[in-house]
């Protein structure tokens, strides 16, 4: 009886070696109660076989009970054959045993817990209907009739073997019962021992009180009651069964006789006070067991209730029916702001925004009426730096065993970032139903596996349906336009077969006529990896569609206009690259095309002035548009080496907002008209004989330097150059001769000047000169050196020499001087003062010279 083997199962087979021992416990146990009978064989002893049997019975599996209870059986066919010797009775008693245990047994399986079956006083009450009662009257009735001797007194032997077999059953079937290796020998030292002493301390006061005390068996159960309060349940019952142990062995001893005391009493009744000495105490160790487990469960409960407060990633508090905090946790003060100290010497109103207090005031009420058990609430509290907190409160209420109010158990859940994303995410829905119906999205879920579609409500406007229909997959395909529905399809086969988004255009026929329908589907998997939705939006893009059309056919009508017009058309994005050319630009740049499309427009065209061939890329880079002084001399230059005299403009593109988005560039090619303006120009303002500036522009520069004489206090000096002795050469050798003197004396003069001197003809054998920011005085030795040089020149013609000469005057123009009428007298009266000093002269003009 001290190993675990007796009653631990296992899901297996048993080793042959448990059914040894089982074997072996039964053969020791039936030998103890044969040697009672042996010794004292006029008192009817324990009987520990029959309930060994019917426990194994009912603790272990029935695929096991074919090899563990014959190994009980031969254990007490054997004590039987050592202590009577071999013979047939001797079969039989084990056999009826046999029997008594299997239906006991079976009855204990349907009526008990296997895991725990003396889990509870009303247990206690069906084993003992069943092991007590039942079965051993049941077995005795069967043992009468089948193995009463004549011989036997009938009572006597019906109430021996009724009484053996209930004493077995109340001492040994409750241990065989509970018995578990974990409950012994896992136990703390302490407790080990506290329970072995008081095993003997229990032994020892039983025998001292059988043995010397009057009405012993009051002791005994005052004993026993008092190992009931102290002990567990099993350590109780094995407490009991040593006792019992105890007090049949002193009884076939002879150390106490009953028979004296009950001498009316049969022999098996004599072992009545075993019974009044076991079943109360088995009932008070129930009770105490009753009381132990729902202390130990209220403490656990406890226990969780005040972990799960203390640990809870929510506040929690409990406040008295007045309103004041009892107890919060962490979490909570950590929400207000407070400490934990703080708080509970505060009444919940104070934290309690004042527009939520009515409300919560007034479930508080409805719960202490009892009209509800809880209540929920969102409010708002004042945190102890004075934000206002949103939260979540759950309140009920706990009441006493008389069922007044003894708290309040509120749960505070923070719900600010909580509301705030669900505003965010309402906003967003909003946000995406609008844009939805601003934009003609319908939006659709199909279920593969049952076949179901849901449609919202603007797919039943696209599709021209009534909203309260049932759509389904047939609604979807036989609305599709007949030469768009195979296609279409194919299209959400191939998604569905391969699970691969769908975007696909088709038509759909509608009473509102044909529908352009953009559908985009995305198809969603199970967890085993199969396809089971598909979610999708349909999108009417008819008016976009037909929009397409119409700017495709105007961009078509605008190509061919702009192929057949004679100037270069570019067209450039926002930041100047190409986007389109026309066949001239082509030609004229050089470019294709293809080549030119995303190239810089300052790559494409190669545009300088015709005097300094220098390009003009901040014109173009920069999207400005020429000035008409600008577009006189512009030369685009192309990789074939052409040059095309140009004139541009740059438009820009704008959207309906005002937005650019690029430029068109229209190049005219203008060599032609140009240079019959260059000749018509440079004959109006030149002398042809000389190819000199003629008066008019000689007077146009000259007011050029008299304004900026004015404005900018700059000096200049204007110069009169007359020849002497044209007349004589013109009138000898006739006007051929005179006018190749003006062209040599021309080219003589212009080798003396500055190229930014301005020498011009002004009529006959008159020229003028312009020194721009040079004065008289600075003037006078490049006006001499020039008299010098026409004085020194010989002109021959006809292999005639002729000499000439020239004099000169010189005028300042400057701030206080600047009149052309002016200056032009000036110098002119200078001239004639160095003629009248004798020709060859060069006079400076001074103020009041006639």
């Amino acid at each position: 009886m001290t190993t675990d083997s007796l009653l631990h199962s296992q899901g297996g087979r048993l080793p042959w070696a448990q059914a040894l021992l089982l074997g072996l416990i039964s053969f020791v146990s039936t030998l103890f109660c044969l040697e009672l009978i042996k010794i004292n064989g006029a008192i009817s002893p324990l009987w520990f076989a029959t309930p060994l049997m019917a426990v194994v019975t009912f603790r272990f599996p029935l695929r096991q009970l074919p090899l563990l209870l014959p190994a009980c059986l031969i254990g007490d066919l054997l004590s039987n054959a050592w202590v009577f010797g071999a013979g047939y009775l001797n079969l039989k008693y084990p056999a009826v045993n046999l029997l008594q245990a299997l239906a006991c047994g079976a009855l204990l399986r349907l009526a008990l817990n296997h895991q725990n079956p003396l889990n509870s006083l009303f247990s206690w009450v069906k084993f003992l209907l069943i092991g007590v009662l039942i079965i051993p009257f049941a077995g005795g009735l069967v043992a009468l009739l089948t193995l009463h001797h004549p011989q036997l007194n009938n009572f006597n032997f019906y109430s021996t073997w009724v009484v053996s077999e209930v004493l077995g059953m109340l001492t040994l079937g409750p241990v065989g019962l509970l018995w578990q290796r974990s409950n012994v020998f896992r136990q703390r030292q302490a407790q080990a021992i506290e329970q072995s002493l008081t095993l003997v301390g229990s032994l020892l006061l039983s025998y001292i009180a059988l043995r010397f005390l009057p009405w012993p068996f009051t002791f005994v159960i005052i004993i026993l009651f008092w190992c009931a309060i102290r002990l567990p349940l099993l350590q109780a019952f094995v407490l009991f069964l040593a006792n019992i142990m105890l007090m049949s062995l002193m009884m076939a001893l002879n150390m106490i006789d009953l028979r004296n005391s009950y001498p009316d009493f049969s022999i098996a009744l004599l072992w009545l006070p075993f019974m009044l000495v076991l079943i109360p105490s088995h009932m008070m160790l129930m009770v105490m067991h009753e009381a132990r487990e729902e202390k130990k469960h209220i403490q656990e409960s406890e226990t969780r209730f005040r972990n799960a407060m203390e640990y809870s990633a929510i506040g929690m508090a409990l406040v008295s029916p007045e309103g004041r905090f009892l107890k919060v946790n962490k979490s909570l003060s950590q929400l207000l702001g407070y400490r934990e100290n703080e708080l509970l010497q505060m009444h919940f109103q104070q934290i309690t925004h004042p527009d939520d207090l009515s409300n919560d005031i007034r479930q508080i009420d409805a719960l202490l009426r009892g009209a509800i058990e809880s209540y929920e609430l969102e409010k708002r509290y004042f945190r102890c730096d004075g934000e206002v907190v949103l939260v979540q409160l759950t309140v009920s209420l706990v009441h006493d065993a008389e069922n007044l109010p003894l708290y309040f158990i509120s749960q505070i859940e923070d719900i600010t970032g909580l509301k705030r994303t669900q505003e965010t995410n309402r906003r967003l829905m909003e946000r995406i139903t609008l844009a939805n119906k601003a934009g003609g999205i319908g939006v659709w879920e199909w279920n593969m596996k049952s076949g179901v579609m849901s449609w919202d409500k603007r797919m039943f406007e696209i599709y021209g349906l009534p909203a309260d229909d049932n759509a389904t997959y047939l609604t979807w395909a036989n609305s599709l336009y007949e030469p768009d529905r195979q296609l279409a399809i194919d299209a959400f086969d191939i998604a569905v077969r391969n699970a691969s988004p769908v975007d696909i255009e088709f038509r759909i026929d509608t009473l509102h006529g044909i529908r352009y329908i953009r559908a985009q589907a995305t198809v969603v998997k199970d967890a085993q990896g199969i396809p089971e939705r598909m979610l999708g939006i349909n999108q009417d893009v008819t008016r976009i569609r037909l929009l397409n059309e119409a700017l495709y056919q105007e961009k078509e009508r605008m190509h061919i206009t702009l192929d057949a017009i004679g100037e270069a058309v570019i067209s450039t994005d926002e930041e100047m690259r190409v986007s389109f050319m026309n066949p001239v630009a082509e030609r004229m740049s050089g470019w294709t095309q293809l080549n030119a499309q995303g190239q810089p427009l300052s790559a494409i065209l190669r545009i300088s002035r015709d005097h300094d061939d220098l390009q003009m890329e901040n014109l173009l880079r920069h999207n400005l548009p020429p000035d008409d002084d600008q577009q006189d001399d512009l030369i685009l230059h192309n990789d074939a080496g052409e040059k095309f005299a140009i004139h541009y403009s740059i438009s820009p593109l704008k959207t309906l907002d005002g937005d650019n988005i690029g430029s068109v560039i229209v190049i005219q090619d203008v060599s032609e008209s140009r240079e019959i303006f260059k000749k018509l120009s440079y004959s109006a303002s030149h002398d042809m004989l000389t190819r000199l500036p003629n008066r008019v522009n000689f007077e146009h520069q000259l007011n050029r330097l008299l304004l900026s004489a004015a404005e900018q206090r700059q000096q200049h000096s204007l110069v009169f150059i007359d020849l002497d002795h044209f007349k004589t050469v013109n009138d000898s050798a006739g006007h051929a001769a005179g006018d190749a003197l003006l062209r040599q004396v021309a080219g003589v003069m212009r080798l003396q000047l500055r190229a930014t001197d301005i020498l011009a003809r002004l009529g006959g054998d008159e020229f003028g000169l312009l020194l721009a920011g040079c004065a008289p005085d600075q003037a006078l030795p490049v006006v001499k050196k020039i008299v010098s040089e026409i004085n020194r020149f010989q002109f021959i013609w006809q292999q005639t020499s002729y000499h000439v000469g020239a004099s000169a005057g010189i005028t300042l123009i400057s701030r206080e001087n600047c009149q052309a009428s002016d200056v032009m007298v000036q110098a002119d009266q200078a001239c004639y003062q160095a003629k009248h000093k004798g020709r060859g002269q060069v006079c400076i003009f001074q103020a009041g010279q006639r």
